[in-house]
C-alpha cells in the first residue's frame, strides 16, 4: 500500500453535519493515524467530560449528557442511563460545553437543550423542563428570559 493520501471534499445538502469516509486497500497504521486525527479534531470542538462513578473513571461525550447540577455539594452529571460525579466546578464545565446545546438555567444547573422533551410555560415566573428520560427540572426566574431567547 502506498502512503499517498488524496483528500476530496463533497458538499451534500442532504447530510446533517459532517460524514468522513476513509477508503483504503487495508486498515494500515496510516489509516489508524488518520482516524485518530479526525476523532481528535472532532473532540477538540466539544471535549469529552471526565466523570466518576464509585472507583471508576469515564469520559463522556457531551451529546450523552442530559443535565449537570449540584446536589449536596457534589457536581452531578446525568445521562439517560446513569448519574456520575464530576470533580470540576459548574463554571469550569460551562466554559468547555458546547454553547449551542448547553444553557445555564440556575446558579446550580446547566441543561442540554438537545435532550429536552418539553417546556411547560404555564407556571407563573418559571419554566418546567422535561427531558427525554422523563426527569424534569425548573428554570430559575432570573434565567427565564435567557431560555425564551434561546428558543426563539
Amino acid at each position: 500500500m502506498k502512503n499517498d493520501v488524496t483528500v476530496r471534499v463533497e458538499e451534500d445538502a442532504s447530510i446533517d453535519g459532517i460524514e468522513v469516509i476513509i477508503k483504503a486497500e487495508e486498515r494500515s497504521a496510516l489509516v489508524e493515524d488518520i482516524v485518530l486525527a479526525v476523532e481528535r479534531c472532532a473532540n477538540d470542538r466539544n471535549p469529552r467530560i471526565t466523570v466518576y462513578q464509585g472507583n471508576s473513571r469515564k469520559s463522556l461525550s457531551q451529546q450523552d449528557i442530559i443535565r449537570i447540577y449540584t446536589e449536596n455539594r457534589k457536581l452531578i452529571v446525568r445521562t439517560v442511563k446513569n448519574e456520575y460525579v464530576a470533580r470540576n466546578t459548574l463554571r469550569d464545565l460551562e466554559e468547555v460545553l458546547d454553547r449551542e446545546s448547553f444553557v445555564r438555567i440556575s446558579r446550580f444547573e446547566i441543561v442540554n437543550m438537545t435532550r429536552v422533551e418539553a417546556f411547560d410555560f404555564s407556571l407563573s415566573g418559571t419554566i418546567k423542563i422535561t427531558f427525554e428520560d422523563e426527569s424534569s427540572t425548573y428554570v430559575a426566574r432570573r434565567y427565564v428570559h435567557e431560555i425564551e431567547q434561546k428558543l426563539m
